[in-house]
């Protein structure tokens, strides 16, 4: 869709919705862009690198990111009551190359709270305390202050 008119594209995607719901069929949708995804999409598998680092609903993945990649991915949209002239967030580093995918998390070379953990093993995607959310980070807890039960620590 990024190539695509805004004009054509909401058309587009009006169309996919309308032969969805007329159909009854499931639409497997692959983008970056997040918009499309909170219009288009019921429940979403973030990528990095070529493997699944987080599976949740649209709804929960944009109210609740637990996966570091998948908050950078949301902390990068424009907003649109921001401030013109304002710097957008940037995910730091480059996406390594899938000939020399670094051991570990795939994450860990970008990551900011990668430790020596995340560069020697590679995490598994673990079901979280939140229905119908998982997620690959060995500290998914710790980053979004969550406690055992996967409730918030500010709670």
């Amino acid at each position: 869709t990024t190539a695509l008119d805004v004009t054509i594209q909401a058309q587009i995607l009006d169309l996919i919705k309308k032969l969805n719901q007329e159909l009854g069929m499931a639409v497997l949708f692959i983008t970056h862009d997040l918009g499309v995804v909170s219009e288009i999409c019921d429940s979403v598998r973030v990528m990095y690198l070529g493997q699944i680092v987080e599976d949740t609903s649209t709804s929960d993945l944009f109210k609740n990111p637990l996966h570091p990649y998948t908050k950078g991915l949301i902390r990068s949209i424009p907003l649109l009551e921001g401030k013109r002239g304002e710097e957008l967030y940037v995910i730091q580093g480059t996406v390594p190359s899938l000939l020399d995918i670094p051991k570990g998390c795939r994450f860990s070379t970008r990551c900011e709270w990668a430790d020596h953990q995340c560069f020697e093993t590679e995490p598994p995607i673990e079901e979280t305390t939140i229905p119908n959310h998982m997620v690959k980070c060995w500290y998914y807890k710790e980053i979004n202050g969550l406690d055992k039960g996967g409730t918030s620590l500010d709670e």
